[in-house]
């Protein structure tokens, strides 16, 4: 065999390797944090989503008061995304965060809010 060939099958099984050398996903899992727990009609709650998995594709939130809001995550294997929100009414609010994974499903994480 050449040398020339030699290099070229080395070459191509170098980059065979390359082109195998994909990630493993992460295990899907979602976290949520807010700002405060307790607020007053009209003051902004932040909410901390983090996210981590294979293919994450989105973050979905439902703040239980007829709102809702997404942010699109494009493939990315961990997410931190602040959503901002206000309650115009009083109540407690029990606050979901839905990730979706290309690999694993979807996965939910909640926490409760009282606006007084």
């Amino acid at each position: 065999m050449s040398t020339r060939r030699a290099l070229c099958i080395a070459a191509v099984a170098a980059l065979t390797a390359c082109l195998d050398n994909r990630l493993e996903p992460l295990p899907l899992q979602i976290g949520i944090q807010a700002s405060r727990l307790t607020a007053a009609p009209g003051d902004t709650i932040n909410f901390l989503v983090s996210a981590q998995g294979g293919s994450l594709i989105g973050v979905e939130m439902d703040y239980a008061d007829g709102s809702t809001d997404s942010f699109a995550t494009s493939g990315a294997r961990t997410a931190t995304i602040t959503f901002r929100h206000a309650y115009l009414t009083t109540g407690t609010f029990q606050v979901d965060a839905k990730v979706t994974d290309g690999d694993a499903g979807s996965k939910n994480a909640t926490i409760q809010v009282t606006v007084n």
